[in-house]
């Protein structure tokens, strides 16, 4: 019989040379309530597993523990179905609405599907399940990133990655390694972007491979690498034409590598070129994908401005602020404070209202 929740952390605690007494000053329990959380009188919830695996070092594994059911939860091949055909729904929601809409009902399904996975009688609905659960969770930390929460994200995308391994899926375990490029990129890290795809790239899906060259140009082009950028940007186009349908990632963009040029020749300081690769790209993007149209839209205004057209610049940011407060996207937040001090060094005469409108985005 597998260990229980309570036994593990027990035992994780001895090992790591813990007393009760050392341990009430890591988590927000008396000595009295860790002693029944021990003894298994406390049913751990999914906040108290994530902090107890952090606190003892458990890289993932109270987390599972405390994931397994109480007692199994029904499941059959409807009930993969079903869910399979929700998830398309959540990611339509986290399309066009703020994160903070979608979360509250797309992590839930997480805890649920690993859980009828674990009881699953049928190996290959257990496995079903699993690659399901895998999705849900790495589609839950992108609405955590965009929400702000980098933590959560990488909590999120660390758990898919577990579930992939258990559904017979490897292929996640790279893409995990492009979600962190892609932290790092926001983050403006160029070496730690750079560093995250490059193990990506070693995975043997091309989809991860040209993913994860599209993350190394965007790094390179951060730190100013225009050669390396361009022959990342080359090796990306190059695999993308072997590549039918990604498991994973985007949804939203016709022709990614153009994108990511765009995105690169910008931090490259070529912004007329970014500005008029987005122009084309932008009527390819459905009106329906707001959270693409308003990130991609506002590279497209920091790029004209950059370009000597600040006013277009300025008319593109107007008719996308309606979007921009309906995804509330901490990524896009990202662009758009970038916009609001390049128009304080421009001072556009039309940027007046922008900026005001901006303002009260950025600060309600």
């Amino acid at each position: 019989m597998p260990p229980t929740f309570a036994q593990e952390v027990r035992r994780l605690r001895n090992e790591r040379g813990l007393s009760l007494s050392k341990m009430i000053d890591l988590v927000p329990y008396s000595k009295g309530h860790l002693s029944k959380i021990e003894n298994g009188r406390v049913h751990p919830t999914p906040e108290m597993a994530r902090l107890f695996d952090d606190v003892l070092q458990a890289g993932g594994h109270l987390i599972e523990l405390a994931d397994a059911p109480a007692r199994p939860i029904p499941s059959d091949h409807t009930t993969l179905l079903t869910f399979d055909a929700m998830f398309e729904h959540h990611r339509a929601l986290g399309h066009r609405l703020s994160s903070d809409v979608v979360l509250p009902s797309l992590r839930p399904q997480v805890d649920v599907l690993s859980s009828m996975a674990r009881s699953a009688d049928d190996p290959g609905l257990g496995r079903g399940l699993w690659l399901l659960a895998a999705r849900y969770a790495e589609y839950a930390g992108w609405m955590e990133q965009e929400r702000g929460d980098d933590a959560s994200a990488a909590e999120l995308t660390k758990r898919a990655v577990q579930y992939a391994a258990k559904g017979g899926d490897a292929e996640l375990e790279s893409w995990a390694y492009v979600r962190m490029a892609e932290f790092s990129l926001y983050r403006g890290d160029a070496h730690a972007t750079v560093g995250y795809a490059r193990r990506a790239g070693k995975s043997r899906s091309t989809a991860v491979q040209a993913a994860a060259a599209l993350r190394e140009a965007q790094g390179y082009a951060l730190a100013g690498v225009a050669d390396r950028c361009q022959d990342a940007l080359d090796r990306a186009a190059e695999l993308q034409r072997t590549v039918s349908e990604p498991r994973y990632g985007t949804t939203s963009l016709m022709d990614q590598v153009a994108i990511a040029r765009a995105w690169s020749f910008h931090d490259l300081g070529r912004h007329a070129e970014a500005a008029a690769i987005l122009d084309a790209q932008m009527p390819l993007i459905a009106p329906t994908a707001l959270r693409a149209r308003t990130r991609f839209g506002l590279r497209r205004a920091l790029a004209h401005a950059e370009a000597g057209d600040a006013d277009h610049a300025c008319a593109l940011v107007m008719d996308l602020l309606d979007d921009i407060r309906q995804v509330r996207s901490a990524t896009v937040h990202i662009d758009l404070t970038a916009f609001s001090k390049l128009l304080s060094r421009l001072r556009p005469a039309v940027g007046r209202e922008v900026a005001r409108e901006i303002s009260d985005i950025l600060f309600p």
